[in-house]
Order: C-alpha cells, then sequence, then structure tokens
C-alpha cells in the first residue's frame, strides 16, 4: 500500500483533472489526482484497474454493413443453375425421396450421385432394419455392401442383442462378441463403452430391475438409432457424405457468421428455414 491516500476518481471535471495520457488507439484515457506518472498496458478484452486510476473505455466502433448495400452484394454473387440442381438432387437421394429424384431428373435433366438401383437397396436395408427384420436386413446387406455388415458397430450390437433375446447361451454370446464386436472397438476405442453396456445385458438379462442404461439398448427405439447408423455407412460409402451437402453449408453459414459478428454489423441472417435476415438502417435519420 502507498505511503500517501489517492482517491480514485469517478466523475471526470476539467477544474480536477490534472494528467490525461491517451493510451495506444483504442480510446483510452487515464486521469491521475496525485500526479504521480502511471503507465497502463490496455489490451483489447483485458484491463487492470488500480488504486490510483480510473480507466475509460471505449470499443472499437465495428465496421457497419446496412441492408441495402448487403442486398447489392447477393445479387452480385454468382450462383449456377446447375449448383442449385445438383445441391438438390443430393437433398433428395440422401433422404431417400426416391419418385422426388426420379421426377426432378426428368424436369432438371440433373443425374443422381448414385443410381436409382443403390437408393432402392439402401431404403429396403434401413426399412428392414427400423421394422426389426434383421436377418433380412443383413441378408440385403450381404448381396449390396457387405463390408457395412463387417465394419459397423451398431449393426453388430444390434445382432447381438436380438441373440439374446432369442436365448443363446452366455458361452455363445461371449464368443458372437469376441469374433465381431471385439475387432471393432479395437480399431475405434470411441465404442468401448458401447462395448461394455452391451456386455452387462448378460449379466443383467435376469435380473428383475434392470438398469436404466442396459435397458435402453432393449427398447424398440433402438431400432432406429441402427437404422440411422448403418444409413450413415451406406451413404458414406456411395458418395463420401453421411448427411445431405446443404447441412454441411448451413454449418459453415453459422461458423462465418459467428466470425463476422465479431468485426462487422450485418444483416444476419437470423432464421435458417426462410432465410430470414435482420435488418441494418442506416443511424441517421433519412430525409
Amino acid at each position: 500500500m502507498a505511503d500517501y491516500e489517492i482517491d480514485v476518481i469517478i466523475e471526470i471535471e476539467e477544474d480536477d483533472m490534472n494528467v490525461v495520457e491517451e493510451v495506444d488507439d483504442l480510446n483510452q484515457y487515464i486521469v491521475d489526482e496525485g500526479g504521480e506518472e502511471n503507465q497502463v498496458e490496455a489490451e483489447n478484452e483485458e484491463t487492470q484497474i488500480s488504486e490510483n486510476e480510473e480507466i475509460v473505455i471505449l470499443e472499437p466502433t465495428k465496421k457497419l454493413i446496412m441492408s441495402d448495400v448487403w442486398e447489392q452484394y447477393l445479387r452480385t454473387a454468382e450462383i449456377r443453375k446447375e449448383d442449385m440442381n445438383r445441391l438438390v438432387m443430393n437433398f433428395l437421394v440422401v433422404e431417400g425421396y426416391l419418385e422426388a429424384v426420379e421426377k426432378f431428373q426428368k424436369e432438371s435433366g440433373t443425374k443422381p450421385e448414385v443410381g436409382f438401383a443403390s437408393i432402392s437397396d439402401r431404403l429396403a436395408v434401413i426399412e428392414a432394419i427400423e421394422n426389426g427384420k434383421l436377418d433380412d436386413a443383413v441378408e440385403k446387406l450381404n448381396a449390396t455392401n457387405p463390408e457395412i455388415l463387417k465394419t459397423n458397430f451398431f449393426l453388430n450390437q444390434q445382432r447381438f442383442i436380438e441373440r439374446i433375446r432369442m436365448g443363446m447361451t452366455d458361452e455363445e454370446a461371449l464368443e458372437f462378441a469376441q469374433k465381431e464386436l471385439k475387432p471393432l472397438v479395437e480399431q475405434n476405442l470411441a465404442f468401448l463403452e458401447e462395448m461394455a453396456k452391451t456386455m452387462d445385458i448378460l449379466r443383467c438379462k435376469d435380473l428383475p430391475n434392470i438398469p436404466e442404461v442396459v435397458r435402453e439398448l432393449l427398447e424398440n427405439s433402438r431400432w432406429f438409432k441402427t437404422a440411422a447408423e448403418v444409413n450413415a455407412a451406406i451413404l458414406t460409402s456411395q458418395t463420401g457424405l453421411k448427411c445431405p451437402k446443404l447441412l454441411h453449408l448451413l454449418k459453415m453459414l453459422i461458423w462465418t457468421q459467428n466470425q463476422l459478428d465479431e468485426k462487422v454489423e450485418y444483416p444476419r441472417m437470423s432464421f435458417l428455414p426462410t432465410g430470414q435476415f435482420t435488418v441494418i438502417n442506416p443511424p441517421w435519420p433519412s430525409e
């Protein structure tokens, strides 16, 4: 603590101000009542206020882009119709709207990334899994995409669960887990927790109250999760992506806007389903 007492000035009046130092270019001012020379190191987000000084910081003004200017930017952006058509076709293919794919191809001349037969085969596999017809799904996969059957953890997990439902002995279950599940976990340790929960089914299957974490694996909703995982795996093998390209573009849009928000005030796309923008009007009154 200093030997002299200095009061921090809260309100600055011209008669009371002895020293004003300008720091950097961020409109920062230091008012020192005691006449001592104080140096203040100011950064963009962190400032320290000591007992003998007051720092007043005004954030740098963001660049302002009004709505009319932004609309001009949008109108000058070149987007080819062919690119838009391919984006629409990709969405229809991934979501499995086979009839819409056929009609859109005729109307626009845009070819789907995969053939109609491949789309139909994928939908048949997914439908079989969602309806609990696992043997049918496995048979169809063996005929169309056998690699998925060998490498997809969630599909083999569901096969394990269904064998337990059908009365498979513990020895047979352990043998299946060693052969089908363990190699997949060794390739991807992210499945280790799922593997542990799956093996707990053997321990808890005869209990009157099965723990919730295990019961979730036995619920009907699990079929839909398995179907979604298999669908993503098939799509990745066919197109390189497990979801529509449109979704990737929307995620990129959100990330870009978050980066831009730090530097610019602009008409942000505030509601993605309709593409609605916020309105930025001039800060001065119109004539």
